[in-house]
C-alpha cells in the first residue's frame, strides 16, 4: 500500500489516495504536541471523502491585566479575554476570566520551537468597574513553553459636570443626572 504525505496549510489539506485504512502520525507542526494527534487512523474508500483531525499544544500563557501594563501595577480585579484572529473579529475558544490578582492563564497554547516564535492574538472582553478596557487586539509571541505578558488598563477617569437653569444664569440647581452607557 502506498505512503502519503499531506501538507496542511492554514488548518487545511490534500491528497488524492487509494481506497485503505491507513496509520497517521504527524511529522511537523511546531508549537503542538505530536503524539496528540486523533484519530490516527483514516479510511479512504472509492469515494472522495474527508477526517477532521486534532493536535493538542502544551504552552501556557499568563497575561496579567493591570493598571501600568508592566510588573508590579494595580491589578485589574475581575473581566475575560479571549484567543482571536489578528484582526480581533474572529474568536477562537471561549473567553477566559480574568481572576482577582489581575491574572488570566490560556492552558494549552502553541509556542514556538525555539527558533521562530508562535504569534497569538488577544481580544480583551470585559474588566472591573474601575478601569478601562484594553482597545484593540494584543499581540503576544509564545518563544518558549511558558510566557506571561502584562496588558494596561488605565484607571477610570473623573468627568465632571455642571447643571444650570436654561433661561436664569446663575440660578441654584439641584439635580441627579443619570447617565446609562450605550450598547
Amino acid at each position: 500500500m502506498p505512503n502519503y504525505q499531506v501538507t496542511i496549510t492554514d488548518g487545511t489539506g490534500s491528497v488524492a489516495m487509494k481506497a485503505g485504512t491507513y496509520r497517521v502520525s504527524a511529522s511537523a507542526a511546531p508549537g503542538y504536541d505530536l503524539s496528540s494527534l486523533s484519530p490516527t487512523t483514516f479510511t479512504a474508500t472509492a469515494s472522495a471523502g474527508s477526517q477532521a483531525f486534532t493536535l493538542s499544544a502544551s504552552g501556557t500563557l499568563n497575561m496579567i491585566f493591570n493598571e501600568t501594563g508592566a510588573a508590579g501595577g494595580t491589578p485589574v480585579t475581575e473581566g475575560t479575554v479571549v484567543m482571536t484572529d489578528s484582526t480581533g473579529n474572529t474568536q477562537y475558544g471561549t473567553a477566559v476570566t480574568i481572576d482577582s490578582s489581575g491574572t488570566a492563564v490560556f492552558n494549552n497554547v502553541p509556542y514556538g520551537d525555539g527558533t521562530e516564535p508562535f504569534t497569538l492574538c488577544f481580544k480583551q472582553l470585559t474588566t472591573d468597574d474601575n478601569h478601562n478596557i484594553h482597545v484593540g487586539v494584543v499581540t503576544v509571541s509564545m518563544e518558549s513553553q511558558t510566557n506571561t505578558v502584562y496588558v494596561e488598563n488605565t484607571p477610570i477617569a473623573t468627568q465632571d459636570f455642571s447643571l444650570s437653569d436654561a433661561h436664569y444664569s446663575g440660578l441654584s440647581l439641584t439635580a441627579t443626572l443619570d447617565f446609562t452607557e450605550n450598547a
